[in-house]
């Protein structure tokens, strides 16, 4: 019986330790990973947009993004972020996305997110990100009137007008018209981007630390002031961003 004990409490404490060891490893690389993108960061002159913790996770996606990825940046030399707030919007080809159009904005980007891709384990992350929660009910009205008023303010709010991962990959999924609507009432400009070479794996959480065969690519399409070219009507707004996004990528579009 005391043999079987020991025996047990060995194995317990290896168990235990292998555990401690993979925790601190991975403690390790994820400082180690923080480190390299503040080096990053500060190598290319560039400014984090966020500090505090999600500082932090802002300094682990710059290296994740520039040496997993191999991230290209397409067209930036035409790029000149607007005075003021603006919208910038992207087709959602993974959970890569989100980090990728916060380094091309280049200022604190606020996302419009669907609530039921929020991870309640998550939570503190969102809330420190300011996401706009949308849930496609009657609840959204209030999220509008705040992107709205986050816009008119000078911030900038970024939008997946697909509303989710594309399906299947490197096909237009239909644009929510809820982005032509806040567009119209910011009368604001919008910044456009295509993200391609970053087809998910299926799960939005990891897709950002595996790699690809190809590298990922951020390509900047076009700024467009649909109130300088008075165009006000929100379905009109979103066909002209889906019809861009259609034009440079050469993808098929469908409707449902």
């Amino acid at each position: 019986m005391i043999a079987m004990l020991a025996d047990a409490w060995s194995t317990a404490s290896s168990a235990g330790l292998a555990l401690v060891a993979i925790v601190g490893a991975a403690m390790a690389v994820l400082v180690a990973l923080v480190l390299v993108g503040f080096v990053v960061r500060a190598r290319s002159g560039e400014r984090l947009a966020w500090d505090g913790v999600v500082g932090c996770v802002e300094a682990v996606a710059r290296p994740v993004a520039r040496f997993i990825h191999r991230t290209r940046w397409v067209g930036f030399d035409r790029f000149r972020a607007p005075e003021g707030g603006f919208v910038i919007v992207a087709n959602h080809a993974s959970g890569l996305d989100p980090p990728l159009m916060q380094f091309a904005a280049g200022r604190r980007v606020r996302f419009m997110m669907a609530k039921e891709q929020m991870h309640p384990a998550l939570g503190w992350l969102w809330s420190r990100l300011q996401v706009l929660p949308v849930t496609y009910t009657a609840a959204d009205a209030g999220m509008l009137r705040e992107a709205v008023r986050h816009v008119k303010q000078g911030g900038v709010v970024g939008v997946f007008p697909e509303g989710a991962i594309e399906r299947p990959p490197c096909v237009l999924a239909p644009f929510a018209e809820g982005t032509g609507t806040l567009v119209a009432l910011t009368k604001a400009p919008v910044v456009v981007l295509w993200i391609h070479g970053t087809t998910t794996l299926g799960n939005a959480l990891l897709d950002p630390f595996v790699p690809r065969l190809t590298p990922a690519t951020v390509e900047y399409v076009a700024t467009i002031d649909f109130a300088a070219e008075g165009v006000r009507e929100p379905s009109a707004i979103t066909a002209r961003m889906r019809a861009e996004l259609a034009r440079v990528s050469g993808w098929n579009t469908r409707d449902a």
